[in-house]
This record gives C-alpha cells, structure tokens and sequence, in this order.
C-alpha cells in the first residue's frame, strides 16, 4: 500500500512538472506571435511505463517527452515556390514602371509628338523654302526630338547598369545567405538530439534563411531530417548539400571557342541581350544565330552569311563587331576554319554556378534554361529581354531616321552654296572600299551603286559654271564610271572629285582633301557649289550636306554646322541645268513625307516595314504590354504565395485564440495535480494515525 502511495505522488510530481512545461512552452508561444520566422511549438506527452500489479498493470503517470515545432515541409516547399515566382514578378513590375514613365506619351509632349512635330516643320519649310523663321523653328524641333530621345536612351540604358549592379548585389546576397545556412546546419549536426534537444530555434533560424534565399532565386529544398538537408536551384544544381556549400559569381562578358583547329582568338565589342552563337558554313564564311540555330541574322540586304574578316580588321555582326588574332597570321592574312566549328558570344554580364570539380555554369542563360527567378531573374529578364529589346530598337528608328532624312537633304540645296565643307563621318581606313562588310563606319551597309552629281556656280554672281557627276574612270578619255561601294575606297572618291570638275580653261573648281578620316570639299576662290542627285546615298554615308550627325540614339543630333548656319538647311532641288529650282521646296517637302513612307527597319532579331512613327508607336506599345504582363503576373503570384503562407501558418503559425485554450487546459491539469499530490498527502497522514 506504501508503494501506491509513493506511485501516486510520483504521478503527481511528473503531472506537475508535465504541465509546467506546456505551460512555459505555451507562453513561448503567446510571446512569440510576432516574431518573424517562428513556428509553433508543442509539447509530446509521453505515458510512463506502468508496473505489473495484481489485479493488473498500474500507470505511473506521463511525462513531457519533446518540444517540437508544428511544420509541415510540403506546405513550406509549396510557400518557397511560390515566393520565387512572387518576388521576380513583383521586382519586374517595379522596374517596368519606372521603364514605362520614359515612354510615357499620354502625361507630356513625348518623342512621338516631337517626331510628329519635326516632320510638320519640313512641312511648313517646304511651302516657306526661302524663310529664315521656318529654319530657326526647324531647328529647335530638332533639338527637341534629339534631347528627348538621347534622354531615353540614357535613362534605359541607366536602368540597365542599375540591373547589373543589382545583379552582383544579388549574388553575394545569395552566397552570404548559403554560407549562414552552411553554419547552421553544422549547429544543427552537432546539437541535435532528439528528444532531448530538437534544436527549434535552430531549425527556425534556418527556415528563415531559406525563405530570404528563395527571394533572390527559385530554388528547391529536399528535407530528409535535421541532419541531411539540401538545396538545389530549380534546374538541378546544389547550393548546399548539408554543410557543403556551393557559390555563385558575376562574370563579365565571355566567348566560348568550339573550332576543331583554329589556333588564336575571337575578339568582339559591343553589348547584347542576347547570346550570338557562330557557325561557319566553309572555311570563310559563317552565319550567326541568336536563338541557338533556330533562325539566323541577316544583314540589311538580306544574306545571312558572313565572310571571316582579315586579321587587323574588324566585322560589324548584329549588335557585335568582332575580329581575329592568332600567333601563325600576320595582319591582313585571313583565317581559315572548319565547317561546323562553331563560337559561343555572351556579350554580357552573366550568373555562374561553380563546383570545384568542373567547370563553371552559366545559369542565366536565354535559351533551354528556365529563368533563375527571384529578383535575380528579374534582373536579368528586365535587362536581356526587355531592356536590351527597346535599346536595339530605339537605336534601329534613330539609325533609319538619320539615314533617309540625310540621303534626302544631302542631295538638296539651302539659300547659300557652299565655299568649303567637312564631313561628319570618320574613315578608318581610306583604301578600303567604302563598302567593305569590314568598315567600321556607320551605314557603310547602306550605299549601293549610284550616280553622284555635283552642280557650281560663280561666287556671287550666282552664274552656272559646271554640272556634272563624279567619274571614276581614271582614264579621263575612257567613259563615264559610276560609283561602286565594293570596289571604291574614300581615297577613289577624293580623285574622282579632283579629276571630274574642270571649267573649259582646265581650272579646277574644287578641291578633296581628306584630314582625319573625313573627307573635305573646298571650292576655288571665286566659285561656289551645290550637291545634286546621289543615287548611291554617298553623302549621307560621308555625312556631307547631312542634316544629322550621329548614328544611332545615343548621339543621334543636328549637324552643328546647321545650327550657325540655317541657309544651308536643305529645302530645294536642283534640276539637270544647274539651275536652283528656288522656291520648289522639293527637297523638304520629301523629307515631311517620311512621317507616312513605308520603311524597313532593322534589328538583329527582325524587320519591320512600316512608317517611323508607326515603329516609334510599335515601342512605346510593346513597353506598355511588357509592364502590363508584369504587374499581371505580379498579382497572381502574391495571390498565391499569400495563399500558401496562410496553408503553411494555418500550421506553423501562433494563434492567440487556440493558445489561450491551451493555457486554460494546461493550468486545471496543473492544478488537478496539485490536488493528487494533497490527496496523497492527506492519505499518508491517515495511514500514519492508524499506528498511534
């Protein structure tokens, strides 16, 4: 009977100290409703092993076995999914907002009403050709649309190095993130020993870790208990195996040489969303894809074929000009390679993975890869996909709209003749015809075979003297030669003017000097010229009579001479006789017609044929769909990232509510074994008095 007495304090005892522990456990709880990364913890109760009793076993009580937390792994995975996708789009739509305010046409007077504006001002100049208004009003559109477009330009490609610098930050967040998982887990290896010690904090600790990673890039997490637990990137490579840690690194743009032979290097300049892979057909000539062979870049003519440049010259290719170098050639000599050898260009910053065993992987890839995701996807999306798209088609409209309103006004004439004038586009190299796929000159792709003709007069007098076009015969006996992009250099061109303009006593009207790369005309002291007809678009191409200089959005301005000089604004023609068609305003009244004329442009990933401002518009139109599929996709996501946290809290979380509930339960079990413990105590005293 003494032995049940003892057994029933016994009960008591553990009863209390059971209920003790819920308590406190309980408490934890209450205090920790808001602290971020919590998951709520309970209490095991395990019965005590009973004793073999006549007329049968008798319990000994219960006792609290473990704390453990209330996590459901597959609900937390499901969270981490969704978080990734979450956080990309959510970053992507932040970014494309601001992107979007650049092309904001409906809240100020935008490029596109510049443009609109610009061409009305040719318009207006081709019924007022000879109004020094007209010209001065001219210019200030002009000087509108080019600062609102170099201002674009600017802020996206601001954007864009905003990206990569995001991305590095990225990067090491992700690599400080791994290497505390990595201390964890080594915490976790050593502490852990159930059920005396499930490491709860830790384990938390380590959860929360997981899910500020899954912010940066998707990932997926594989729980095989405390001690084997890793993460893996969603295509497959590990970030941490238990307490093995693998990093991440920004790399600067890189090529990747696939040739059987080739013994030197690919040099390229430029910058790219994309990823060019090269493929050589024969020994000379390659073709270039940027969507891994599916399709292949053409130039402006159409060939999607190119020919390996000499060693020492450069070849413009997409986005890209490349060249070549190697120990066994000398300069001009060219290389040779086997069919099928093949380069990989990543003209960017990218993501790799590194495991010491192997080679380092790009994990930001365009093609058969999935996008990293996380914010660090959406920086490289931002930047690759959509950024990289409005650059190249931005500089494609301000590249088309240099061109053909140069070709236009290069063969027009303003108030004045010319005395002396100076190209705007420098020459590499003179003797290399100006048509060479290796000139590294703007629009050197542009030109074609054309008659050029020149028309002068006599200083002040305004008399004809001479019209004619440029010969490229040197035999001055021998027919008339036209000009020829693959044949002649700027060298050509400068005799062809020294030799083809002679008045009847032999005298030289004009003379070709070239000085920097830049070709200039100077007319004898008591003449004056005119540029007449260029079927060839050799002007435009010298940037002589141009109305622009630049060649693409970044520089894309009006000829400075212009602006000191708004008489040699372009607005007239200049018929076969020499004779100034004064106040046909023809030549302006062509170049206001380029608002509705139907012209390619080119990217490297397409042509589109239409009007400027139908393109224009085709980009603000393509940067408002991007942004809408952004926030979009940003709202749905959050939907269900919200929903899985709520699922994952409907478990881990702390509700006030059910706690208070357990605080009442376990304060009467406290209390009912308070009153086991008197019960026996009052049932020893009886037993005791029972002697006296």
């Amino acid at each position: 009977m003494t032995v049940g007495l003892g057994n029933l304090l016994n009960i008591g005892n553990n009863a209390i100290r059971s209920n003790q522990v819920g308590i406190n456990v309980t408490g934890n709880n209450i205090a920790n409703v808001n602290t971020v990364g919590y998951t709520r913890q309970s209490v095991r109760f395990q019965e005590s092993t009973p004793f073999n009793y006549n007329p049968g076993q008798i319990g000994t009580g219960a006792y609290a076995q473990e704390v453990y937390r209330n996590f459901d792994r597959y609900l937390e995975n499901n969270f981490l999914n969704q978080n990734g996708f979450a956080n990309m789009w959510n970053e992507e739509a932040v970014i494309m907002g601001t992107v979007e305010n650049v092309f904001n046409e409906a809240n100020r007077d935008g490029i596109h009403n510049q443009l609109t504006s610009f061409f009305n001002s040719w318009t207006d100049l081709s019924t007022h050709p000879d109004s020094k208004p007209t010209r001065e009003d001219l210019i200030s559109k002009t000087k509108n649309l080019t600062l609102l477009y170099q201002n674009a330009m600017q802020s996206i490609t601001e954007t864009k190095k905003e990206m990569n610098e995001y991305i590095k930050q990225g990067v090491n967040n992700v690599n400080e993130l791994i290497d505390q998982l990595a201390e964890v887990n080594e915490e976790i290896g050593k502490t852990y020993n159930p059920p005396m010690n499930n490491c709860n904090e830790l384990l938390d600790r380590r959860d929360t870790l997981v899910r500020e990673l899954s912010t940066l890039v998707d990932l997926r997490v594989q729980d095989r208990g405390p001690r084997d637990f890793s993460i893996y990137l969603q295509e497959g490579m590990p970030l941490l195996e238990n307490q093995v840690k693998y990093h991440l690194s920004n790399q600067g743009p890189f090529y990747e040489n696939d040739t059987k032979n080739f013994k030197g290097e690919l040099h390229f300049e430029g910058t790219s969303g994309f990823e060019y892979t090269m493929e050589f057909v024969n020994s000379t000539d390659f073709r270039v894809s940027i969507d891994g062979g599916k399709t292949w870049v053409t130039d402006d003519s159409g060939k999607d074929t190119f020919t390996v440049p000499p060693v020492g010259e450069k070849l413009k290719v997409g986005e890209l000009t490349i060249s070549f170098t190697a120990d066994n050639l000398k300069k001009g000599d060219i290389p040779k390679f086997d069919t099928g050898d093949k380069f990989y260009i990543v003209p960017k910053d990218s993501i790799f993975w590194h495991e010491p065993t192997r080679d380092p992987i790009n994990v930001s890839k365009n093609l058969d890869m999935e996008s990293i995701g996380g914010k660090l996807g959406a920086y490289i999306d931002v930047r690759d996909k959509n950024i990289g798209k409005y650059q190249s088609q931005l500089d494609a409209l301000a590249e088309s709209i240099i061109w053909e309103v140069n070709k236009i006004h290069s063969q027009g004439a303003g108030l004045e003749g010319f005395n002396h004038i100076v190209g705007t586009t420098k020459i590499e190299d003179y003797n290399l015809p100006l048509g060479n796929d290796t000139q590294s000159y703007a629009f050197h792709d542009r030109i074609t075979d054309g008659n050029i003709n020149m028309h002068f007069y006599k200083k002040g007098t305004k008399e004809p003297l001479l019209s004619g076009p440029l010969n490229f015969n040197k035999n001055p006996n021998g027919p008339q030669e036209n000009f020829d992009p693959k044949k002649h250099s700027l060298n050509d061109v400068k005799d062809a003017i020294n030799r083809s303009f002679k008045d009847k006593n032999g005298k030289q009207l004009i003379t070709a000097t070239i000085e920097g790369g830049m070709l200039q005309l100077t007319a004898a002291d008591d003449v004056e010229f005119k540029m007449g007809s260029d079927t060839a678009g050799l002007w435009a191409a010298l940037g002589i009579n141009t109305f622009f200089a630049g060649s693409n959005a970044n520089d894309i301005s009006i000829n400075p001479h212009l602006i000191d000089h708004p008489e040699h604004i372009n607005s007239n023609a200049i018929d076969g006789q020499t004779e100034g068609n004064k106040g046909d305003g023809f030549i302006a009244q062509t170049i206001g017609q380029l608002r509705e004329k139907n012209i390619k442009i080119n990217t490297v990933w397409e042509t589109k044929e239409g009007s400027l401002l139908s393109y224009y518009g085709g980009i603000v139109g393509s940067v408002g769909a991007d942004t809408r599929n952004a926030k979009f996709n940003a709202n749905y996501y959050n939907t269900l990232a919200k929903e899985a946290e709520t699922q994952s809290q409907s478990t881990a979380g702390v509700n006030l509510d059910e706690e208070m509930t357990q605080l009442i339960k376990f304060q009467h079990s406290y209390t009912a074994a308070a009153k086991l413990i008197s019960t026996a105590d009052q049932m020893f005293d009886t037993l005791l008095s029972l002697k006296q």
